[in-house]
């Protein structure tokens, strides 16, 4: 019943698509790698509240996560940025995002992601 089209809410999600090299202010390298990511692309995912004893059956007790989404044809990997309304175009999704994916859980027809809210 969670993947009924009536239930679905429009989500974008961006996926991390490679690595840059971090620099400081003054224009040397850190040494630490920056994730860059793609496109935001819409879709539309089932989004719940995690606090439940389904959530709990299906990523555990020791899961604090803030949402719950679920899609039977979406497949997102771990880190994708997810955002609520459209983003727009040419600034840095790592910042404006509103949830990242912590946990992903398959069954048999269904993909349940444990979304973290960003702090």
């Amino acid at each position: 019943m969670r993947t009924l089209e009536k239930n679905k809410i429009n989500i974008w999600y961006s996926s991390p698509s490679g690595f840059t090299d971090e620099v400081d202010e003054a224009g040397d390298y850190t040494g630490a790698k920056i994730p860059t990511y793609s496109t935001p692309t819409k879709v539309r995912m089932h989004l719940y509240p995690s606090g439940s004893e389904v959530v709990e059956q299906i990523f555990g007790k020791d899961a604090s996560l803030d949402m719950v989404a679920v899609s039977n044809n979406v497949v997102l990997d771990r880190h994708t940025l997810l955002f609520l309304t459209e983003p727009t175009v040419g600034v840095d999704y790592s910042i404006v995002h509103d949830f990242t994916v912590d946990r992903i859980a398959k069954s048999l027809n269904t993909y349940n992601y444990g979304l973290k809210r960003r702090v």
